[in-house]
């Protein structure tokens, strides 16, 4: 029990890379892969969120060992596109199946954040208690998933989680993160930014993609005329 304690961490992260591979293994038909291709990308994955994270908190100028989630948010993105275009996988495909597994991680780690006392909220006034910060994060992503899972094990995402969560996410942690203790004098934190760019980018892309479903229709019309 002492070991789990003092490495809380690694132990979190193990079980996020367990349940990723769970899920990658029953979604690996609809991907076209093997199960140790599944192993491989649950390791993968795992080691590029944190990498993710970590990068952007050095960017932001906090130290060595800081994570910020924004960094998943922003980058996780990219190696997805990648990952797609190498592999010639269906885009929307692997943007939606592998949402589902970055935002379970990001849900664990705020589970690390609440054994580490960080990320803490303000205190309430008058009170001898703080904001519940970290938990309505986990609140959120428990409600984000189960709304989402069953749409993606159904086929009928689309390719429109990691936007939706982006988007929904940028809402959430713009109003949540009045709420949080920062090293910011003012009112407004570097966050506010990242959440109003997250707010944007996924209804962005929500509002391309809705566009262009329109234009199909309307082509398809056309052609049955």
């Amino acid at each position: 029990m002492q070991w789990l304690l003092e490495h809380f961490l690694l132990v979190i992260l193990v079980a996020a890379g367990a349940a990723t591979f769970a899920w990658l293994l029953a979604m690996r038909r609809r991907l076209e892969m093997k199960w140790y291709a599944a192993l491989i990308l649950a390791v993968v994955h795992v080691f590029c969120g944190v990498a993710c994270v970590r990068v952007f908190a050095r960017m932001e100028g906090a130290g060595a060992g800081a994570m910020s989630i924004f960094g998943a948010v922003f980058f996780m993105p990219v190696f997805y596109f990648i990952g797609a275009k190498i592999f010639k996988r269906p885009m929307a495909e692997v943007f939606d199946i592998f949402a589902i597994p970055m935002i379970f991680t990001l849900l664990c780690s705020r589970v690390n954040c609440l054994k580490s006392g960080c990320c803490l909220g303000l205190q309430i006034p008058g009170m001898d208690m703080r904001w519940p910060t970290r938990e309505a994060e986990m609140v959120f992503y428990v409600i984000f998933l189960a709304v989402f899972i069953p749409r993606v094990c159904k086929g009928k995402s689309k390719g429109r989680v990691y936007p939706a969560y982006m988007a929904a996410y940028g809402i959430f942690r713009g109003i949540v993160e009045c709420f949080r203790e920062s090293s910011s004098p003012s009112f407004l934190h570097i966050s506010h930014i990242w959440a109003l760019l997250s707010l944007a980018i996924g209804l962005g892309i929500l509002w391309d993609m809705k566009a262009k479903e329109k234009k199909g229709e309307s082509a398809k019309g056309k052609k049955h005329k």
